[in-house]
């Protein structure tokens, strides 16, 4: 026998693989073409991350209302006290100024007539009404 026919030969020969398992075959190998039910499941997906990154934004953004509120009432009440202080403040100048004993004086810096008597009125809550008053009629001189 020359080389050739002996390359030949075994070239025919079958392999050892094919004929060991003659059942198991690979079944054929189909092209599979993009179907609708891929592209809506992948659109089903793509809806769900575009809800979720949404979310996510509406979250922050009320986050940032938040504390932007938080930061507005903080500065806020800081001018609420600020004028808190500057009521009591006018309270105390006006109560020092309404005393009797100092308009009575002032009245006679001014030349006025100096009061016999001095009363300080008592102080009444507003929330309470006030008794009616009995007026009667005077009687008159003829």
């Amino acid at each position: 026998m020359s080389a050739a026919t002996a390359t030949a030969t075994a070239r025919r020969a079958p392999s050892p693989r094919r004929t060991a398992n003659p059942q198991r075959r690979r079944p054929r190998l189909q092209v599979v073409r993009r179907t609708k039910i891929f592209s809506a499941k992948r659109t089903t997906e793509m809806i769900a991350i575009g809800i979720l990154v949404l979310s996510l934004l509406v979250i922050v953004v009320g986050h940032t209302m938040l504390a932007q509120g938080q930061i507005r009432l903080g500065a806020l009440n800081t001018q609420l006290n600020k004028e808190q202080s500057i009521h009591s403040a006018t309270v105390l100048k006006v109560a020092a100024l309404e005393t009797p004993a100092r308009i009575s004086s002032e009245a006679g810096s001014l030349h006025l007539v100096q009061p016999v008597q001095i009363l300080q009125l008592p102080s009444v809550p507003l929330t309470q009404p006030l008794p009616t008053l009995k007026i009667a009629p005077v009687a008159a001189a003829k």
